[in-house]
């Protein structure tokens, strides 16, 4: 009685499991691999940085941009250089592009004086 499995056999069986691991991951992609950040852009625009460019990106992080300031008197909504938004939209800042939160905050804050 033979024990061992051939060469041909081997590959046929190697080749089914392969078949079958892409599509379970195709089947899992497909029922919500990326439908939680599309909710949350649609739940929150003003936080949705999704067209912005590495630039624009890249200004926001060295400016120290945070959606939620830890300085109680310091937010964007009070900062001379916000942007108050039009319509009910998100704000935006004189020094970057993309949308603003009210409560954000980054390192050059500035009061308003108006």
């Amino acid at each position: 009685m033979k024990n061992s499995i051939d060469r041909k056999q081997f590959l046929k069986q190697f080749g089914l499991i392969g078949v079958a691991a892409v599509g379970a991951s195709t089947i899992l992609t497909a029922c919500g691999g990326g439908a939680e950040t599309e909710t949350a852009a649609a739940v929150d625009p003003c936080k949705d940085t999704s067209g912005l460019t590495e630039q624009d990106l890249a200004m926001r992080t060295n400016l120290g941009y945070v959606e939620t300031s830890e300085i109680a008197d310091q937010h964007c909504s009070n900062c001379q250089l916000y942007k108050k938004p039009e319509n009910g939209g998100c704000g935006g800042c004189l020094l970057f592009n993309g949308p603003v939160t009210a409560e954000g905050w980054c390192n050059s804050w500035v009061i308003n004086q108006g």
